[in-house]
């Protein structure tokens, strides 16, 4: 019997990467999986592929985080669950001399209020002993030029996590947050060209003590420690290769 067999698991972009991979942990630990993401196509591949590797139905719906209305009706189709994993949105780098209001309100609206409203409103979709799983970034804690708004983005993630699990305590929740380095996904791929990617990867095996960069399946792994063990809340795990002790 799996860890989160007779459990429920909703991942809020859980269409490909680090998303995926939850989805993927979970359905292999026994759970029921309910996964939703933006692209409809992605989306039902993904929910095929999921359902042929556990053997029962994935719910899927496609929806914008930012949509407070359409995430509250997939809680309500889906619920009660126990566990929701919010990878969140990338925010993309935009140099600081090049910024818009526009840009960096639509990135805050996907990244942190998205999942901010997503855990307000999943409370009594929820069972007690259950719990979030946030997604924010190494940025915050280690700064790199062109990506100010997603650094201020992780740090808001982060700070929110610790005041949450004060609020969700009673219910009888818990909340954590995954603050990943650099992890090799599809879209990390499509947002870069080869050039650029060969040449973080190399950066990462010279600088990072692990000597390479991190898997969707790793930070998955913590995920499913976030889930399955009752006495952690209100924690940032740093999944950065050892990033944060370089100098």
């Amino acid at each position: 019997m799996g860890v989160l067999e007779g459990r429920k698991v909703l991942v809020i972009g859980g269409s490909g990467g680090i998303g995926l991979a939850v989805a993927e942990a979970a359905v292999d630990a026994g759970a029921g999986v309910a996964i939703a993401a933006r692209g409809a196509e992605r989306l039902e591949e993904a929910a095929r592929n999921l359902e042929e590797r556990g053997g029962r139905e994935v719910v899927w719906t496609a929806l914008q985080i930012e949509d407070r209305k359409a995430v509250r009706e997939l809680f309500e189709r889906f619920g009660p669950f126990d566990h929701m994993a919010l990878p969140g949105s990338t925010v993309p780098p935009v140099g600081y001399q090049e910024l818009d209001e526009e840009v960096a309100r639509a990135s805050f609206s996907s990244k942190f209020w998205g999942p901010f409203w997503a855990v307000f409103d999943a409370r009594d979709h929820m069972r007690r002993g259950g719990s979030i799983v946030l997604f924010s970034g190494v940025a915050s804690q280690r700064p790199v030029p062109g990506y100010v708004v997603g650094a201020c983005i992780n740090g808001a993630l982060d700070a929110a996590t610790r005041s949450l699990a004060l609020e969700l305590g009673p219910s009888g929740l818990r909340i954590n947050t995954i603050s990943p380095g650099f992890i090799m996904t599809p879209l990390f791929e499509a947002l870069h060209d080869p050039e650029d990617i060969a040449e973080r990867l190399a950066d990462a095996e010279r600088r990072l003590p692990v000597g390479r960069v991190g898997s969707p399946a790793e930070a998955a792994e913590a995920a499913m420690l976030f889930m399955t063990n009752g006495f952690v809340t209100g924690q940032i795990l740093t999944l950065d290769g050892g990033l944060l002790a370089t100098y």
